[in-house]
């Protein structure tokens, strides 16, 4: 195996839940590298130029396109463009409560419901600019101590108004079948351990052909296609970011057999996982 640039997984420092962040022309910080997050991003591009790349899938940056990438995820990009806005918090941040969490999980596609991107109406840039200003001024008035609790209003307000402006086409999945969403926390949870449909099936009280009718009606795959899924991208970010062995990997994944692994990873990729390590490591060279 070629050895590997490290990719570093990147965290707010202990005392910072929120930062506000402008970059111009200027390609340079740890959030411009490849990185894992444990935090909560917003990336406001402001012009029609770079790419980001998220979970190995790479999408263009759009003026007023807001990716929203979520802790645990991966993300890349070679060039970020300029005049880039970057919001980001972590998870403990904007509360814990039903209307908080409801709030992120319109905002960020957390469990794959749709792009990890909202396209805004220009009308909201007259109440998200001056949010964003006050935000990077609260974050970098030295004088006294950040107001945090400030920070918290300023970020929900930020959250609000970009959920509000969305255009139709990515706004969040608030309407869809709460079953389905309820499904993909349970794939999150078990997908290592459980990858039979009947498992899920029994803990959302529904036969195994009827969550298949309910899954397949809204995301167009099957049960096992979607923990099938998940386990590829689990496995696909320990091949691209961690040292781990593939024999290591399999075993985490639920495997007992590497090769079956192996096999398996091929057939669902189009290419075995030393492949794709291989590839990632050159692509990881910047």
């Amino acid at each position: 195996m070629n050895t590997k640039r490290y990719i570093p997984h990147v965290q707010l420092s202990a005392n910072q839940f929120c930062r506000a962040i402008e970059i111009s022309s200027e390609q340079e910080g740890p959030f411009l590298l490849p990185h894992r997050h444990d935090y909560w991003e917003l990336v406001w591009c402001q012009e029609d130029r770079g790419t980001q790349s998220i979970d190995f899938v790479e999408y263009e940056n759009r003026s007023n396109r807001f990716f929203t990438i979520a802790p645990g995820q991966v993300h890349l990009s070679k060039f970020m463009g300029n005049n880039v806005r970057l919001l980001l918090f972590s998870p403990e941040f904007v509360g814990a409560d039903r209307r908080s969490n409801q709030l992120i999980s319109t905002i960020f596609s957390t469990y794959g419901d749709r792009s990890p991107y909202i396209d805004c109406d220009k009308q909201a840039i007259k109440y998200l600019d001056p949010l964003f200003t006050m935000l990077k001024e609260e974050c970098e008035y030295s004088e006294k101590p950040c107001d945090w609790d400030l920070m918290e209003s300023l970020t929900n307000g930020f959250l609000r108004y970009l959920s509000r402006y969305a255009k139709a086409s990515t706004k969040g999945s608030e309407q869809r079948d709460t079953r389905v969403r309820k499904l993909m926390e349970l794939i999150e949870l078990h997908f290592k351990e459980e990858r039979k449909c009947e498992f899920y099936a029994s803990k959302l009280s529904l036969t195994s052909k009827r969550l298949n009718e309910v899954v397949k009606n809204e995301r167009g795959k099957t049960v096992t296609q979607l923990i099938h899924g998940r386990i590829m991208l689990e496995a696909s970010r320990d091949l691209a970011f961690s040292t781990k062995t593939i024999k290591t990997i399999a075993l985490e994944m639920g495997f007992e057999d590497p090769a079956y692994f192996s096999h398996f990873y091929r057939k669902q990729m189009n290419e075995s996982p030393k492949q794709f390590r291989l590839r990632c490591s050159d692509s990881a060279a910047l």
